[in-house]
């Protein structure tokens, strides 16, 4: 089970396929104008956080947005393919269809796709691995990622999906798991 240690989260910027509503999962979208911006407005707003070390998925989009963060606060990246994107199989590349809720709620598995219990059991296991590193972690990853997180620590109050490049403070207060979000999006 999760210990108690305070981390970071910040979902990749924005893609032409965030923006079109097309299917990305593990597929190597790159950031857009807007994402790029975002991401360094997020880097900007992060200088004021003690983050101790950056932990992020390979995929461009989320390497892209990590290393604007480590260019302004002088720090490494580590890469974790368990904090890639869920693998939505044969609907990667696809506009949003009507069978995404039943994803999330693990009732659809997309053909030659993963699971939403085997997607949660892989990040379950990266986001320990991440914040055993010590606290002030930094996970750079998606928006699905986040929709598993949230279970993983029981936050409260939910939030469904992240926005693009909002950094984000999860921690306990008073045995409760809550998040900051962190800056004013302009």
């Amino acid at each position: 089970m999760i210990t108690n240690t305070p981390f970071y989260f910040l979902r990749h910027g924005q893609t032409q396929w965030n923006v079109d509503k097309i299917i990305q999962g593990q597929s190597d979208s790159q950031l857009n104008d807007v994402g790029r911006a975002q991401a360094l407005e997020a880097a900007k707003i992060l200088q004021a956080e003690p983050i101790a070390r950056i932990i992020a998925s390979p995929l461009s989009r989320t390497r892209h947005t990590a290393e604007a963060v480590a260019a302004l606060n002088g720090l490494e990246i580590s890469y974790d393919d368990d904090l890639m994107e869920c693998h939505l199989g044969d609907h990667q590349g696809e506009p949003y269809g009507d069978w995404v809720p039943d994803y999330w709620a693990g009732k659809y598995v997309p053909p030659n796709g993963e699971s939403f219990s085997a997607f949660r059991q892989r990040v379950w296991g990266a986001m320990q691995n991440a914040i055993n590193l010590g606290p002030n972690t930094l996970i750079v990853a998606h928006g699905g990622l986040w929709i598993a997180a949230q279970e993983y620590v029981a936050l409260e109050p939910p939030m469904r999906l992240a926005q693009n490049a909002l950094p984000m403070a999860v921690e306990q207060s008073g045995g409760v798991w809550g998040y900051r979000v962190l800056g004013v999006r302009v």
